[in-house]
Parts: structure tokens; sequence; C-alpha cells
């Protein structure tokens, strides 16, 4: 089965259901999530690439970090992650190591929300049957 998210209504917050086959497939399924919230997307291509190391107390803790992290780089340096090149994600040790293809941000990028940070609220990740899913909640 291929990873999915599903937008569910959320007072005053963007929030989706996420479940997967793997760990990594449940990150960059969460990553398609905040990136369909925060632009319009159109064909663009990455330009560039970053690549992120965190390293975080739990595999929430590990979830949040990673899309606060790239919501930091639209919002404050500017840069609009648009897809996942490569991905490791350590469960057992709470590490992760990202490569994205980015793109700065242009008059043709069109932003549709402002996220404010990525919370905890309803945030448990789940492994049931081979299966991992999550929910993800933005504060807008």
């Amino acid at each position: 089965m291929a990873s999915k998210h599903t937008y569910i209504s959320h007072t005053a917050d963007i929030a989706f259901d996420v479940e997967a086959d793997s760990i990594e497939e449940l990150f960059i399924e969460s990553f398609k999530g905040w990136l369909e919230s925060v632009v319009e997307i159109t064909k663009f291509e990455p330009s560039d690439e970053i690549e992120i190391k965190l390293k975080s107390e739990s595999l929430e803790q590990l979830l949040v970090d990673f899309l606060n992290e790239i919501n930091f780089l639209l919002t404050v340096k500017k840069v609009l992650c648009l897809e996942v090149k490569k991905i490791e994600v350590n469960a057992n040790e709470f590490l992760m190591r990202v490569l994205l293809g980015t793109v700065e941000l242009n008059d043709n990028l069109i932003l549709k929300e402002e996220i404010k940070s990525v919370t905890y609220h309803q945030m448990e990740i789940k492994n049931e049957n081979g299966k991992y899913f999550v929910r993800v909640v933005f504060d807008i």
C-alpha cells in the first residue's frame, strides 16, 4: 500500500492523519502534507539541496523538529523544500538525516498558509500490524 495523508476538520488549525508502510514513508508523507498546506504547487523543479540532521528525545519530537525545521527554512530563510530526495530515520535512537530538494521563494510561488508551528497536539506515532500512523496538527 502506498502512503497517504487525509485532511481532517480541525478548529482554527490544519490537521491531517498519515498512514505509511515504514517510518521513513511516514516522515515523507507528513512532509507532503506540510507542503500541500503552505504552497500552491505548480511545476517547480528544485534548484538546490539542503541536508538536515536531527536528534531528538522521541519519534514524535523528531517529526515535530523536522517539520518545524522545514517551516523555519520557508518563513525565515525564504527557502521552500519541494521534495525529499533521501531520508534515513533511526527509530531507536531518534536520529534522522534527510536530503531535500529546494528552491528560493520567488513571485511565482503562491503561499496559501503561514504555519506558526507544528504542534504536539494529538501526536502519537503508532505502529500497528506493520503500518505506521500519526496525526499532524499545524498551528496557523
